[in-house]
C-alpha cells in the first residue's frame, strides 16, 4: 500500500519509542498506552514507533504489524 505523501512538514520533537514486551516477548499493548501517555504529556510533536531503538529488525512480523495496529 503506497501512503500519500505527509501534507505537514515534520517538526518538533518525535522520539523513537521502545516497543514494550511482557516477559514471554509478547508485545504488551496496555504497555504501549501508558508509555505514548507519558510522552504525549511531555511535549512531543509526534511518535516514531519501531523506530531506531534497536529492537525492531529483531521482532516478528505479527508483533511488529501488532504494534502498527495499536
Amino acid at each position: 500500500m503506497k501512503l500519500p505523501p505527509a501534507t505537514v512538514p515534520f517538526r518538533g520533537i518525535i522520539p523513537p519509542l521502545v516497543t514494550p514486551l511482557r516477559e514471554d516477548q509478547s508485545f504488551d499493548p496496555a504497555a504501549l498506552v501508558r508509555l505514548i501517555d507519558h510522552v504525549l504529556c511531555g511535549g512531543v510533536h509526534g511518535l516514531f514507533i519501531l523506530g531506531t531503538t534497536g529492537e525492531a529488525p529483531l521482532l516478528p512480523i505479527a508483533v511488529r504489524r501488532e504494534v502498527i495496529a495499536a
